[in-house]
């Protein structure tokens, strides 16, 4: 009762420190501005001579609340500030006495799912902290009455006013946009001093994502990080990754802290994850934190639902290609939780009932399925299980006919029997973790996690044939693949407002199934015949250790340094690295602030790719006592500035160095038998650079980004172009997306994108020449001919442009709300090489034939979509 009386007394007494006062000058001594607060704010102040009082000091802006500049004055020695009627007495802190732990979680109001990166802080003493990628915050405070804010984009901001007298448990429950009504920006601006040191990370809102019109309507995480700067496609369409000059293999994956080897369905047209089953993406693309290692280009960070904790919801959408349910709620209310999401294509389908009656017959389907469960053990421990399984499969059916078959009993007729030759190609992901986090005192959050993943591709093949009367069937297995088990400790810790501390370690035993060929010849009568051909499986241990500190170097300058080491075995010896990682921000007012990274990083694994497209053929394979990690160093230097209403322009421009990179031989290809994969590979050097403009719109009823890339990326070989540099593979000069999201009512929203892109390098000859078998002067018949190739990609595709349209229209229902989507990908027609092959052709007035270049696309028109989705 007495608290009741007391706490809002004292309110109403500190609400004098939040009165604002100006000055005509920003630099003067401290005695010139505690005068200048009593004229305006009508107080007194008083004061101990242990107080540090300067003749000369500089304050960051002309205005501002009374404790705001109380704050600046005694940067130097901080104080508690006591109002007491007209007087405000100045009390130092001395060490840590006087201050006191406020830890807690940042949770949605309404479903309860962590909210990962949320901004909790003290915003007139500008002491803040984010939370965690479980939502855990701690952030420590002098005692006495605080303001708390908490803040996240597309959720309102929370304030709270407490007298902290102790170390407090504060839970946050923030509520998102759609129960707020009409309001354009939720969620202000954090402060400056309070932004993150990542340079190259975006964090892109999931609903933001749902909104990007893609192809046939698939919401599409990949679809939308591939519009932002700095990241483009293999090619149109495919849902691969080239980031600042790197290949598809040098992104890391993660779904809840698992790594995934590949992240596309229908040859890469489409990615495995399930827009429904996500709560958080990140994106960094330089400037790498210590706990990230393994690749070289970039981390993609992908965090799946918890499961809401207090109601059973679901999703359900049925488009052109395929349909997903998504289905979530409590198993016991605030203490456990499911989230489970499931889609598949029907193509097979479709294919089966169009060819009921054909000879030769094929089918192709995809699936994923998410799931994850959480459970409350206590205040301070939590499990997570989170599960993924997907897999693709093309079947094929032909040649068709009727074998004879002898019975046992010589006295019976023979008989015929009706069979196929039958193929399927085809690869599966599964991917599955168990996560213990707990909390250790009040600053020290841990997570324990166990870890399995394995990707395999495979080709089957079942033959049937007879020989002098006799049936034989012969099959054909070949499989690749990689699988981890790996154990894995994490530790953040807040000692102080000023750091966040975080270390770890990590051991996976990678397994590799680098090609084998099995072959079964089963003969009537016979005993069946087994051949294998192939490598034998390779296992390899992995080491990874880190440590970094993000940390408040001054009111102006935030550093984060950190040092990931790792180590990997091989057959006959080990490899090391020892890599250095620093990022630090500098802050030029609140509005605008200097970032510059350098990061080292190392890869210990290998993608040889045999096409242009993710293939069955592709073979993930570790680095040897003769093939060399492969390494890379950035350097990245960038400008942010914050507009008011929601907007901020980053620009940024990276150096990047590789080393030790891969590519087959000019000689050497996949399908050559008779040397190791090994000596079919030579290695070089590969440089990028560029620039990166990103104008991004987080919250609003208009919504969206404007991203541009100028680059240059360049690899040299010394068996390759004659040891002279040469455009790389993926290299673009430039690059322009436009997103935009429009919310014309709370009933109907467009989503429109356009891109732009420069044709992609590639390897054309200049010459055709016969090759004859003889010296002669004519050519024979039988002979071959060659091609002179002066230059490796010394031409470049036609420049690719392309518009997509896509408008939601949303009505609520009893059940919850329903959503058509329809919209049109490729709007005017564009016709985007795909490839570029030549072709000869008759001159219908001389006769002769003529070679010439032509391009095939693989949407050279508009595709209109349509999707229904029911929210229940």
């Amino acid at each position: 009762m007495l608290l009741i009386f007391l706490i809002p007394s004292q309110i109403s007494g500190q609400s004098v420190l939040y009165k604002t006062v100006s000055f005509k000058q920003k630099t003067a001594s401290t005695a010139y501005f505690l005068s200048q607060i009593e004229k305006q704010g009508e107080v007194v102040f008083s004061y101990s001579n242990k107080l540090c009082f300067s003749e000369s000091i500089t304050l960051s802006k002309n205005s501002g609340s009374i404790r705001e500049i109380l704050n600046e004055l005694f940067i130097s020695c901080p104080s508690n500030f006591i109002v007491k009627g007209p007087k405000i007495i100045i009390e130092p802190y001395s060490a840590e006495a006087g201050k006191f732990i406020i830890r807690g979680f940042i949770r949605d109001s309404e479903s309860k799912e962590s909210l990962i990166q949320a901004n909790i802080y003290e915003p007139d003493q500008l002491l803040g902290t984010v939370s965690n990628n479980f939502g855990f915050y701690s952030l420590t405070l002098p005692a006495g009455l605080i303001r708390l804010q908490c803040s996240y984009v597309g959720f309102k901001d929370e304030h709270l006013l407490l007298n902290l007298r102790g170390d407090t448990t504060i839970n946050f429950y923030l509520k998102t946009e759609s129960e707020l009504g009409q309001i354009d920006v939720v969620g202000s601006r954090v402060p400056g001093r309070l932004q993150s040191t990542r340079t190259g990370t975006i964090d892109v809102p999931i609903e933001q994502i749902k909104n990007v019109p893609v192809f046939l309507g698939e919401v599409d995480i990949v679809k939308s990080i591939q519009l932002l700067p700095g990241i483009q496609s293999g090619g149109e369409g495919l849902s691969e990754m080239y980031v600042r000059g790197g290949g598809p293999d040098q992104n890391l994956v993660l779904m809840d802290d698992v790594p995934v080897y590949n992240v596309g369905h229908l040859l890469g047209f489409f990615s495995i994850f399930n827009a429904d089953a996500i709560n958080h993406v990140s994106v960094i693309k330089g400037g790498f934190p210590a706990r990230y290692g393994g690749r070289l280009s970039s981390v993609v960070d992908i965090r799946l639902n918890d499961g809401n904790m207090t109601e059973h919801k679901g999703v359900a959408s049925v488009g052109l290609l395929s349909s997903r349910l998504s289905v979530e709620g409590p198993l016991v209310k605030d203490k456990s939780s499911y989230s489970v999401s499931f889609r598949r294509t029907y193509f097979d389908l479709f294919t089966g009932l169009l060819q009921y009656s054909a000879v030769e017959k094929s089918r192709y389907y995809f699936y994923d399925f998410n799931a994850k469960f959480n459970y409350k053990l206590s205040k301070r421990d939590r499990l997570f299980f989170s599960a993924y399984a997907g897999k693709d499969q093309y079947g094929l059916q032909y040649n068709e006919q009727k074998v004879s078959v002898t019975p046992p009993d010589e006295s019976s007729e023979t008989q015929f029997v009706t069979t196929h030759d039958n193929s399927d190609v085809g690869w599966k992901n599964y991917v599955a973790s168990t996560r213990w986090n707990h909390i250790y005192g009040d600053r020290m959050f841990s997570n324990l996690t166990l870890t399995y993943s394995d990707y395999r591709f495979f080709i089957q093949q079942r033959l049937n044939y007879q020989t002098d009367g006799n049936w034989s069937i012969g099959t054909q297995n070949y499989y690749s693949g990689i699988r981890d088990f790996s154990v894995k400790a994490d530790f953040d810790y807040f000692p102080s407002p000023k750091h966040y501390l975080r270390f770890g370690a990590n051991l996976t035993m990678h397994t590799f199934y680098p090609g084998v060929d099995l072959l079964v010849q089963e003969i009537s009568g016979g005993t069946p015949i087994d051949t294998a051909f192939g490598g034998k499986d390779v296992f390899r241990p992995e080491l990874r250790t880190y440590i970094e500190d993000d940390f408040k170097l001054s009111d102006k300058l935030k550093l984060n340094i950190g040092a990931h080491f790792s180590l990997f075995r091989t057959e006959n010896q080990y490899y090391w690295s020892a890599e250095p990682r620093l990022s630090g921000l500098y802050l030029i007012n609140d509005n605008f602030s200097i970032k510059a990274a350098y990061s080292h990083m190392t890869q210990y694994m290998h993608l040889l790719r045999t096409a242009s497209v993710a293939m069955p053929t592709d073979l993930w394979l570790p680095v040897s006592d003769n093939i060399k990690p492969m390494r890379a160093s950035q350097g990245a230097l960038g400008l942010e500035y914050e507009f008011n209403r929601g907007f901020s322009l980053a620009i940024e421009g990276y150096y990047k160095r590789f080393h030790d990179i891969l590519a087959y031989k000019e000689a050497a290809g996949y399908f050559d038998f008779a040397s190791d994969w090994e000596d079919k590979l030579t290695s070089g050097e590969g440089l990028s650079r560029g620039v990166e403009i990103l104008l991004h719109k987080k919250t609003g009823k208009l919504s969206g980004w404007i991203g541009y890339t100028y680059s240059k990326t360049t690899n040299q070989f010394e068996g390759l172009n004659g040891g002279r540099e040469f455009a790389a593979d993926f290299d673009r000069t430039h690059d322009l997306s436009i997103f935009g999201n429009y919310k014309f009512s709370k009933k109907v929203d467009m989503g429109l994108t356009w891109t732009f892109g420069t044709g992609s390098p590639i390897t054309l000859p200049e010459t055709k020449y016969y090759a004859p078998d003889l010296p002669t002067g004519q050519a024979p018949v039988n002979s071959g001919f060659n091609q002179f190739i002066s230059e490796r990609n010394g031409y470049r595709m036609p420049n690719f442009h392309r518009l997509d349209v896509g408008f939601n229209f949303n009505k609520v229902k009893s059940y919850g709300s329903r959503t058509w989507s329809l919209g049109v990908m490729n709007l005017y027609g564009r016709q985007n090489p795909f490839f570029l092959y030549f072709a000869d052709s008759e001159n219908e007035q001389t006769g002769e034939l003529q070679r010439s270049l032509k391009q095939f696309s693989l949407f050279p028109f508009p595709i209109p979509y349509l999707r229904l989705t029911v929210r229940f």
